[in-house]
């Protein structure tokens, strides 16, 4: 039996038939995204960390963020002044306020602008762990918050630095709400190609993406760009995924149910141009969701092979 797969804009792809099974355990890992520069950034070249008459220790800033308390609400500020903390995604050399989140046990955490009152075009970053420029884990670094909400995975035991940034010149009011729990699934955006569960059968894609921010989150991480097959499983049975990638490609399989982190079964990551595998029995039949992400940044390409008893 076979799995038909077609292609999915952004990337090349391709879909073989093979009846052998693949099995294996991957390398559980830490992956870290970096703060660096990227060639998104469009600051127009003003640059308003360099002015002078700011004080870094303002409430708003990393050495005195504002407290979010941990409940759903909507944040209103109104930024001004210079530049005091940047990531690699750009547009963010101007002013910032810092929130800083200690939630009470692990949530999904959804982050919705709200643009009739926010007067300029946000930069979005929440970094685990960390606040200034290289410390942390990355999870959030996007100038597309004005676009569509972000969610991420906010774990008990840590603290999230959560931006919201401006690019050089950039100042004025902003609001944005705050909100636990599942985001609905169209956050994720779930590729169109199905996965179906067939007896000795193989699914095969392959793709590339450019570095940049992803949709997906988990418990091996994923800040970067992804691919989230809907997987329908018919009957119980194991599965069997296999991911190569290359290039800066830091490859994390994760098998859920719906969009929300909190939904994740199973994970397993290893390092840019590695491997990973993930060996999972499905008890009962329904619909799963495979994701093939990144626990970096990098660009590169991948290649995915799932199998079924």
């Amino acid at each position: 039996m076979l799995n038909k797969a077609m292609g999915f804009p952004g990337g090349s792809s391709s879909l073989l038939a093979l009846l052998v099974l693949v099995a294996g355990c991957g390398l559980r890992s830490d992956p870290f995204a970096p703060d660096v520069d990227f060639d998104e950034s469009d600051d127009e070249g003003n640059d308003e960390s360099d002015e002078s008459g700011g004080d870094p220790n303002r409430p708003g800033t990393c050495n005195d963020p504002l407290s979010m308390p941990f409940a759903p609400m909507t944040l209103r500020g109104e930024l001004s002044g210079p530049s005091f903390a940047e990531g690699w995604c750009g547009s963010d050399s101007g002013p910032e306020d810092v929130y800083v989140l200690v939630p009470d046990y692990d949530v999904d955490v959804i982050l919705t602008l709200q643009p009739g009152e926010t007067e300029f075009t946000p930069t979005l970053r929440v970094i685990e762990d960390g606040c200034a420029s290289g410390s942390g884990f990355t999870q959030i670094c996007t100038r597309s918050f004005a676009d569509q909400p972000y969610h991420f995975l906010a774990r008990a035991g840590h603290s999230y630095s959560i931006f919201i940034d401006s690019a050089g010149g950039g100042a004025g009011t902003y609001a944005f709400e705050v909100g636990f729990g599942w985001p609905p699934l169209d956050q994720c955006a779930p590729h169109p190609e199905i996965i179906q569960q067939l007896p000795g059968s193989a699914f095969i894609w392959n793709n590339d993406f450019t570095e940049g921010q992803g949709r997906v989150d988990g418990y091996c991480g994923g800040p970067g760009r992804e691919n989230m097959f809907p997987l329908v499983a018919t009957y119980a049975g194991n599965m069997y995924a296999h991911v190569e990638t290359s290039g800066a490609f830091a490859p994390v399989i994760s098998l859920r149910t719906d969009c929300a982190a909190l939904s994740e079964l199973a994970c397993e990551a290893n390092g840019p141009g590695g491997v990973a595998d993930l060996v999972f029995y499905l008890a009962e039949p329904g619909q799963y969701f495979l994701t093939v992400d990144q626990g970096q940044i990098g660009a590169g390409g991948y290649q995915l092979r799932v199998d079924f008893d």
